[in-house]
Parts: C-alpha cells; sequence; structure tokens
C-alpha cells in the first residue's frame, strides 16, 4: 500500500467515524462507499430529483429513500468540503432534503400520537415531541438498508411515546405521594366519585385556603398546588409545565410547592381537619 492510498483510507475511516456524530451544524450523516465512486454525483446529487407536495398524504417509500440517501451524500460533502461557499451549498441542501422528508412523513407523528392511546389527552405535547423524534429518525435511518423508512421512523415514535408516557405517570406518582404525605395517606382528589362521604367537609374545608380571601397561601403558590395537583376540575399538571407558566425553572417549582405543603400542613394536620 503507497502512501497516496494509505491517506485515502484513512480520510475514509475519520469520515465513518465522524458519520454518527453531529456536526456544530446539527448535521447527522451516514457513510457509504458508494459516495467515493464516478456515478456517486449523478446518482445522489441534491437538486436531480422531481419535487412534489406529499403534505397531503404519504410520501412513497422508495422516493423518502432516494431523498435519504441525497441528505447523506450531502452531509458528506458537508464535512469533507474545505471551501466555504461550496461547504455552505452542501449544508443548505442537507436540511433542505431533510426537511422535505420530514414533510412527506410527517403524517406518521398523527398516526403515533392517535394510536397511543394512553396519552391522548396529551396530544399536543406528543406531537411536538414526536416532531423532533422524525427528524431524528430521519437522520439516522439507513436507506441503503433492506428496512421500510416509514416502519423503522414509526417504531422510533412509539417507543419515544412510551418513554415520554412513563416519564409523566413518574411526574404524576410524586405529586399524588405528596398530598398523601400531606393528609395522612387517605386524600383523594375533588370531583372523584370514591370520595368518601365523610371527607366532604373536610374537602370543603381544603378549598378555602385556596380562596382569594384566604392569605395563607399566595396567588402563586395556590396556582402551583391546583396545577400540579388538579384541584377542582383541572387536569393534573407537570412541574416542567408549571414552570413554563409562571416563567420559572422546573426546580423553582418544586421549591415553592414544598413550602405550600408545609404551609398547609402546619395548618391542616394539627386542627385535626383531616
Amino acid at each position: 500500500m503507497d502512501l497516496l492510498q494509505g491517506s485515502v483510507l484513512m480520510a475514509i475511516k475519520l469520515i465513518k467515524d465522524h458519520s454518527f456524530q453531529p456536526s456544530e451544524s446539527g448535521i447527522k450523516f451516514i457513510y457509504n462507499k458508494s459516495f467515493n465512486t464516478s456515478k456517486a454525483l449523478k446518482l445522489y446529487h441534491p437538486s436531480d430529483f422531481p419535487s412534489f407536495d406529499f403534505s397531503d398524504s404519504y410520501m412513497p417509500e422508495d422516493y423518502t429513500k432516494d431523498i435519504s440517501r441525497r441528505m447523506h451524500y450531502a452531509g458528506f460533502h458537508f464535512f469533507n468540503e474545505l471551501n466555504v461557499c461550496r461547504k455552505n451549498y452542501w449544508e443548505k441542501a442537507y436540511f433542505d432534503l431533510r426537511n422535505f422528508v420530514f414533510e412527506g412523513n410527517r403524517k406518521l407523528v398523527f398516526k403515533a400520537v392517535n394510536k397511543w392511546a394512553p396519552m391522548r389527552f396529551m396530544a399536543d405535547d406528543n406531537s411536538s415531541n414526536c416532531n423532533i423524534v422524525l427528524i431524528q429518525a430521519i437522520a439516522a435511518f439507513n436507506p441503503w438498508k433492506g428496512i421500510r423508512f416509514s416502519t423503522y421512523a414509526f417504531t422510533c415514535l412509539m417507543r419515544a411515546l412510551s418513554r415520554f408516557n412513563y416519564k409523566n405517570t413518574a411526574e404524576k406518582m410524586v405529586q399524588y405521594e405528596s398530598l398523601d404525605h400531606l393528609f395522612g395517606n387517605n386524600f383523594d382528589f375533588p370531583g372523584s366519585s370514591s370520595v368518601p362521604v365523610s371527607h366532604t367537609n373536610s374537602l370543603a374545608v381544603l378549598y378555602t385556603y385556596f380562596s382569594k380571601d384566604c392569605d395563607i397561601l399566595d396567588e402563586r403558590e395556590k396556582l402551583i398546588l391546583s396545577e400540579l395537583f388538579g384541584l377542582g376540575d383541572k387536569p393534573l399538571t407537570s412541574l416542567e409545565e408549571v414552570g413554563k407558566l409562571l416563567k420559572l425553572s422546573k426546580e423553582r417549582v418544586r421549591q415553592i410547592q414544598i413550602i405550600a405543603l408545609e404551609k398547609l400542613r402546619k395548618v391542616l394536620i394539627p386542627n385535626n381537619v383531616l
């Protein structure tokens, strides 16, 4: 092996090593040995394909794979290009092709969210999260293997929804445990058919501490507890969502929650309200 061949092989290995790592610009590509053939530019040129509108339908599988190959080829050139102007060209080509595949397969997100029955009440949040997952799936999909993109992406989306559900459930369990600990492990949420008759007066008393006339809790503390524990007709809200609502960090919301619960504990428990 001569010095030139060794340099070429070293360069190819370097490219392969970076194939699965996004660059600072966010570009992630999969290397294929055909990129170094004389036919590569003809096969994968980013502008050499017919453009169609798939906003109202699914992008055909063969078309998705063709665009994906061109996208990875653009990423390969972006990483390997030294000329700034050409580098910018390949960068734009990469993201244009990626976004084209995204728009053509976006209906997979709606399909996955609607299929995931346990979290239909969080459809909007799930759709936003799944859009990110779909973009990641496009970058990670290998169009040279015998796998359908729709199958690969849908599997990624369903797994992501499962993780979101687990995280959401875990946070809600923490919220329930906090109230159970505060009220002696026998607190039922208002509005539930399982609330014992003996607790009716206790719950009525509890609500008085959330009224505007009561100053035991400040307005922010009332809002945070109401949102976190779904008091009244409100759905349970996560710490992160409450933080966004009040423009506070998740940790700050948690701190205020602890302070507010301690205030209620001091008032309710000594007086045997519950």
